[in-house]
């Protein structure tokens, strides 16, 4: 989700693209960096009214990932594809880690945002033009530089780079249709991608059906409670192309409300969900929402976020792993829908919000305390696998992250012991925001579950 997944494009200094006006154009590509495997041919068929994806003569569903770390993982827990943001330094050792486990590749292409208003750039300005053509040329590079790559599966241009606005629209599209001609003339193999924010059909989807007709697949990046509308609005946009979720999870930290659930607390911090309650909404999403449209032309979908966030508004509201690699409930739920086999040994389980207190309200009461007071929290948590579970607490500033924008490791000397299910705590001596965490974990089989309480220290 763009955001708050801004990844970063980066370019290769040594790749040079020569001749820029001839169609022949030869890339200059640095020795030992060409894969010399034979691709995978990837294509996109209609069978029996129904779109199909197909690997060779084989069907092929994308059971999915958006990824940002721990990248072969997926592969352990039943899935088959990867997604990525851009195409950079970190490509050439993703692809051959996903090659080497069995795993294929959603190649995104980084594309520079439409809305002007939100430090975009004007598509359909002349002024423009040299930006665009070198960005079509940077896409050329890569394209060349990975095509015969076995991991690749598609080429996904851009990542919620379209805005609301049909006009503007237009003209991004356009730029979309002259990459999408490029990638077909370069690499015959494997089908493109456009990837959306949301499936709205009269400002986007029939858009790019106008002006980006070498478009093969629809992207859609949903969440809860919205993945349920895609397969509506891409049937009311008269779309007759396969489509894919390219991002699902539980509701959006930009979605939220002082009446939604989990909501927005009357200062501003958003109340979270315990790992274990956005597990089950992964569930419900896959079984409800994703696979029974495989019928309407759905081809697969991607679990957000694969690994720890590095961004975002709350940490960690979608990592699927902690830091430390221990996964949570949502690895368990989703590797079942893609196995069709129950875990076993699944993660620890905090049932929900009301199972976690502190002074003895839960976090939709809109907990606060005095600066400097002594506090008390408690948390509910079980092992299905009936191991011993262990207790790690942590306080921080709303808003606070580590250098790499990952979630911090907390204000030290605020907590008495920190490794109890029952704490004490000193509340801070600044007033504000804060986020009390514990994170329960089944250290021998490297699982986790968590629950967060908000709360706004004031000075009396």
């Amino acid at each position: 989700m763009k955001r708050i997944y801004n990844l970063a494009f980066t370019l290769l200094a040594t790749l040079l693209v020569v001749g820029c006006e001839d169609d022949n154009r030869q890339t200059v590509i640095p020795p030992s960096t060409r894969p010399s495997q034979q691709a995978t041919k990837f294509e996109t068929k209609k069978v029996d009214g129904v779109w199909k994806l197909f690997k060779g003569d084989s069907e092929f569903y994308i059971n999915g990932a958006a990824t940002n770390n721990f990248y072969a993982e997926v592969k352990d827990w039943g899935g088959n594809v990867v997604r990525t943001y851009s195409t950079n330094a970190n490509t050439k050792a993703i692809l051959d880690e996903a090659w080497s486990k069995g795993l294929y590749v959603n190649m995104g292409l980084y594309m520079r945002d439409s809305d002007v208003s939100d430090g975009g750039i004007d598509y359909s300005a002349a002024s423009n033009k040299e930006i665009l053509d070198k960005q079509l040329e940077d896409h050329r590079t890569w394209v060349r530089r990975y095509k015969n790559h076995p991991a690749v599966l598609c080429w996904s241009i851009g990542n919620e780079a379209e805005t609301g606005n049909a006009t503007s629209n237009a003209a991004y599209f356009k730029h979309v249709e002259d990459i999408a001609q490029m990638i077909h003339k370069e690499d015959p193999n494997h089908p493109v991608t456009v990837t959306f924010s949301t499936s709205e059909p009269n400002n986007r989807i029939k858009v790019l059906m106008q002006n980006a007709p070498s478009v093969d697949i629809l992207s859609v990046n949903a969440y809860y409670p919205n993945v349920g509308n895609v397969a509506k609005n891409v049937a009311a946009a008269g779309w007759d192309k396969p489509w894919m979720i390219t991002e699902f999870g539980p509701r959006g930290t930009w979605n939220m409300s002082t009446t939604s659930d989990p909501k927005e607390l009357s200062w501003g911090c958003l109340e979270e969900m315990t790992s274990t309650e956005k597990a089950e909404i992964y569930n419900k999403i896959w079984r409800e929402d994703i696979k029974p449209n495989e019928s309407k032309g759905c081809i697969g979908s991607f679990i957000f976020v694969w690994g720890y966030q590095t961004h975002g508004a709350v940490l960690p509201w979608y990592g699927l792993f902690d830091k430390q690699k221990n996964t949570f409930g949502g690895v368990d739920e989703i590797s079942e829908c893609w196995t069709g086999v129950a875990v076993t040994n699944p993660a620890p389980r905090i049932e929900n919000r009301s199972k976690m207190t502190l002074n003895g309200k839960t976090s939709g009461a809109g907990v606060t305390v005095v600066k400097n007071s002594t506090n008390t929290a408690t948390v509910e948590a079980t092992s299905p696998s009936g191991e011993t579970l262990n207790y790690h607490w942590l306080i921080y500033k709303e808003g606070d992250k580590l250098a790499d924008g990952s979630m911090p490791d907390g204000i030290e000397g605020l907590i008495e012991d920190a490794t109890k299910p029952t704490i004490s705590f000193k509340a801070p001596s600044t007033k504000g925001g804060y986020r009390l965490y514990v994170f329960v974990t089944d250290e021998v089989n490297h699982k986790v579950a968590l629950a967060c309480i908000p709360f706004l220290v004031k000075d009396n």
